[in-house]
């Protein structure tokens, strides 16, 4: 049986995470066994990951860095009898990947495939000398994997640009039975429901990247607050800056920060509009998953991923822009016949992303 690991250099609550269990359930659906490794771990998606019967693998709480003979320790044991697909998620981990490749002793029954999930844009927003190191040894380690796929179009593009070699796409397996079923989940948070306004959706890690800062300011600048509360699903590093934010700006009754919820999708079936407000992506999951709920969308225009997924400018905002988004977030839930035609086409468009089409261009490119 062949095996696929998939390299997580730190298994969270991210979209990351839940692109690569949708993947694993499909693999192993094909025959596939399943590994999941990693250097550092929470346990959010641990019971799911049990669930499928995927093998868990932790080096315990380690950097990167400090991991690659742990990973060629690891490749060495398990690849002298069995091929290998050895997935790399991100920039950074795919570094020490491709370090370890040259390491290891049965290169030849192991395929090092180098998985990204955000645009190149990250480098340039996350300015700093490390970023410059990671991204000179971006260019210097890739040509030693074997296959480079990311999960949208325009962020293979720019990355083969960049690099001046192959990058295929495929992408993430996100409309699915999960998605389907927990969308109809009820409510019963008493936070949610004691509020009746309708809601004004986010949902990510609260990180820089996500920019939910920007959100904040645009729900401040936002004159609809006795109709619309707004909600940030997800936790992070930024959970105090939001936070203070929030209560010196006297919103602590309009904007809830709940924290991580199992459950995502039954909020975001009952929001008036879903809001991605991230400065960079590489294909945001969740404003695939509110689209075929048929919930009126609208994202900063970064990339990758948000022009790809709404094929429509008219519901695009520049990043970081709060007074544009704000204006925007009106205009959508005043004026919904203006946005209809738009909204339309995006609606229409998210049969790309389903758990099928994904699984089976996964494997031709694993494969290929």
């Amino acid at each position: 049986m062949k095996r696929v690991v998939f390299f997580h250099p730190y298994f969270g609550d991210g979209g990351v995470e839940r692109t690569n269990l949708g993947l694993a359930k499909g693999l192993i659906e094909n025959g596939y066994q399943i590994t999941f490794l990693t250097t550092a771990y929470t346990s959010h998606f641990i019971k799911e990951v049990e669930e499928l019967g995927i093998e868990f693998v932790s080096f315990g709480d380690k950097k990167v860095s400090s991991s690659v003979f742990n990973i060629v320790k690891f490749l060495n044991h398990i690849s002298s009898k069995q091929n290998i697909y050895f997935v790399s998620c991100q920039y950074y981990s795919n570094v020490f990947s491709m370090i370890a490749s040259l390491l290891v002793k049965n290169r030849r029954n192991i395929k090092f495939i180098n998985s990204e999930r955000n645009h190149l844009d990250e480098f340039a927003i996350n300015k700093g000398i490390k970023s410059q190191i990671i991204l000179y040894l971006v260019k210097l380690s890739y040509r030693f994997a074997d296959t480079l796929v990311a999960n949208s179009r325009e962020t293979a593009e720019d990355l083969s640009n960049f690099l001046k070699i192959e990058v295929k796409f495929t992408y993430n397996p996100t409309i699915n039975e999960r998605l389907k079923t927990l969308k109809n989940e009820e409510i019963k948070e008493q936070w949610f429901l004691n509020d009746q306004r309708k809601s004004i959706l986010g949902i990510g890690r609260l990180t820089n990247q996500k920019d939910f800062i920007n959100l904040l300011k645009a729900y401040k600048v936002f004159n609809k607050k006795d109709r619309y509360k707004l909600v940030i699903l997800g936790d992070g590093e930024n959970r105090n800056i939001l936070e203070n934010y929030i209560k010196e700006n006297n919103l602590e009754k309009d904007i809830y920060l709940p924290g991580f919820v199992s459950n995502p999708y039954k909020f975001l079936n009952q929001s008036a509009l879903f809001v991605l407000s991230s400065q960079y992506e590489g294909l945001p999951n969740v404003l695939i998953e509110a689209l075929y709920l048929k919930i009126p969308c609208m994202s900063t225009n970064c990339k990758s991923g948000p022009k790809e997924i709404l094929l429509d400018n008219e519901l695009l905002v520049d990043t970081g822009d709060y007074k544009r988004m704000a204006s925007k977030m009106q205009d959508i839930l005043n004026n919904p016949n203006k946005y209809s035609t738009p909204l339309k086409k995006a609606f229409t468009g998210v049969d790309r992303f389903t758990y099928e089409n994904s699984i089976k261009n996964f494997v031709e490119v694993i494969e290929g």
